[in-house]
């Protein structure tokens, strides 16, 4: 019994949800269309139910699929950034050195070569400096051959200014070496800063200074990169439980608060 991702059941399914649309009564109303009528759709699911649970519960005796350790952590903003810091620091038990930072690079378009990230040093709530509103403190930097902050934010929103004084700090820190700055925004949907102007906005992405993401995608992609590299099996299994957690946990909430600012427009 070989498994599938969500991407993969989502593909298979597609369109199904807009013939189910019309109802029983309406099924017959245009036969140039094929329909799926509910009850339909219902007893396929009751049947082959029968079929997988046995084979289902024999699968989950070896792998035991319906387990995520994020269930029991259970996550919040903090602890989230504590686990982006652990995969990046080259020193931390994972024991994959920088593997994980070089890929982050990699995709970040700072470049893959192992001078980059030899000697990296990893801080959680680093404070800033050299600003006028200096001591704010970033959820993640890196100092290696570029620089790197993370600002993580699930449950919060930007504080005033908070990203384009990140990225000052940046600018200071960086502006007399010959290295590059990057700032993460990540959110649960990749929504962007408040903080900067548009045509500013515009003009930091388009240097590669500011990377507006979000964990369903481009975090979840790198994290895959990060499960495709790594060779110790227990932290592979820790990358597919995060995988996991970002997939259902996170785009739950991320579907409930576009829900809730809907119903508040």
């Amino acid at each position: 019994m070989t498994p599938c991702n969500r991407l993969e059941l989502e593909r298979f399914f597609a369109g199904i949800g807009a013939r189910m649309e019309q109802t029983d009564t309406n099924f017959a109303q245009d036969s140039s269309s094929p329909l799926v009528c509910v009850s339909e759709v219902e007893k396929f699911f009751s049947d082959i139910k029968h079929k997988v649970e046995p084979q289902q519960r024999r699968h989950d005796r070896q792998w035991a699929t319906g387990f995520n350790v994020f269930d029991f952590i259970e996550p919040d903003e903090n602890k989230l950034s504590d686990v982006l810091a652990w995969l990046l620091d080259p020193r931390e038990s994972h024991g994959q050195g920088d593997l994980f930072l070089r890929l982050l690079f990699k995709q970040l378009g700072l470049g893959a070569d192992a001078k980059l990230t030899a000697g990296a040093m990893v801080q959680r709530e680093a404070p800033t400096f050299g600003i006028q509103k200096y001591r704010r403190r970033m959820d993640v930097l890196v100092k290696a051959g570029a620089w790197l902050v993370i600002e993580n934010k699930v449950d919060s929103l930007e504080q005033p200014e908070q990203v384009k004084d990140y990225l000052e700090h940046l600018h200071r820190c960086t502006r007399s070496r010959p290295i590059q700055g990057a700032l993460i925004y990540l959110t649960t949907n990749g929504r962007l800063p408040e903080s900067l102007r548009p045509a500013v906005l515009k003009k930091c992405e388009e240097s590669g200074r500011l990377h507006c993401w979000s964990y369903q995608v481009k975090l979840r992609n790198w994290l895959e990169d990060c499960r495709r590299g790594c060779e110790a099996q227990k932290i592979k299994i820790f990358l597919m439980d995060f995988i996991g957690y970002i997939e259902s946990m996170l785009k739950r909430e991320s579907e409930n608060k576009q829900e809730k600012e809907a119903d508040e427009d």
